[in-house]
């Protein structure tokens, strides 16, 4: 089976719902909820006619912890709590995009990114072309001839080309960067003493993690000693920063065919 022809947008719909809770002005609990359910339906809406899909899946965090917190408890433990404002728009949300023929998914254990990355590389898999409509860099690290990131707040698109500028690196190879230098928005270490610059070029000379590992004798000095320090805690980030791509999701790809209302 090939999906060619089909244009699948994946919204990753924690992350844009969030951005625009946050610039909300209103102060008042109950206004601050409708004005960021609106806001956030509306955003929707103008991505659906910007991106003409065939096929749209919005993707949701699960309420609970996640497959990370049981590899690490502290995953994340410097973000505060998912306040009940936001849950409450967040079940909003779901409800005004499955009025308007979109299917919300959210796995127990999961997060977002990890059941859009699993969707996006099974439909490119198959030849469908793949749009994730997400400012998160972190799934740039799924970028391929099939697979684009679409920022739709600066309304651009996330490159290869914006990745290498920014971080010195493939996009492949973020996942080994963020292993090197930590990351610091998930709470997650690195590798003492190695900074952007060093993991970039690191990088340059090696393919991934385990080729440095692998040469880090050879490499010496206080890096090389470093590596070997914090080698597990460089392995247990990339696989925390690792999206996964192999989750069985229990719908078809009928479940996701959408209608415009001008269509």
């Amino acid at each position: 089976m090939t999906l060619t022809g089909v244009r699948l947008l994946l919204i990753d719909a924690p992350n844009m719902i969030r951005r625009i809770h946050a610039a909300v002005p209103a102060s008042e609990s109950q206004e601050k909820i409708e004005q960021s359910v609106s806001s956030s339906l509306a955003s929707f809406k103008r991505a659906l006619r910007q991106h003409a899909p065939t096929h749209v899946m919005c993707a949701f965090e699960s309420s609970g912890t996640t497959w990370r917190h049981e590899v690490n408890p502290d995953y994340k433990k410097d973000r505060p709590a998912m306040p009940a404002e936001l849950r409450e728009i967040y079940a909003q949300c779901i409800d005004g995009l499955a009025q308007e023929g979109i299917t919300s998914i959210r796995m127990d254990g999961m997060e977002a990114d990890d059941i859009i990355a699993s969707m996006a590389v099974r439909a490119a898999s198959l030849d469908a072309d793949v749009t994730i409509l997400s400012t998160d860099t972190g799934q740039a690290q799924l970028l391929s001839e099939r697979i684009r990131q679409y920022d739709h707040f600066r309304d651009e698109p996330i490159s290869p080309d914006r990745i290498r500028k920014r971080y010195g690196v493939e996009p492949r190879q973020l996942i080994d960067y963020y292993a090197l230098v930590g990351d610091s928005s998930h709470s997650l270490s690195g590798v003492a003493g190695i900074g952007a610059k060093t993991a970039a070029k690191l990088l340059a000379d090696y393919a991934d993690l385990e080729a440095i590992l692998h040469d880090r004798d050879n490499i010496g000095g206080r890096i090389g000693e470093n590596l070997d320090r914090y080698a597990e805690t460089a392995r247990q980030t990339r696989l925390l920063v690792s999206l996964k791509t192999d989750l069985r999701i229990d719908h078809s790809l009928k479940d996701f065919r959408y209608q415009s209302a001008e269509g």
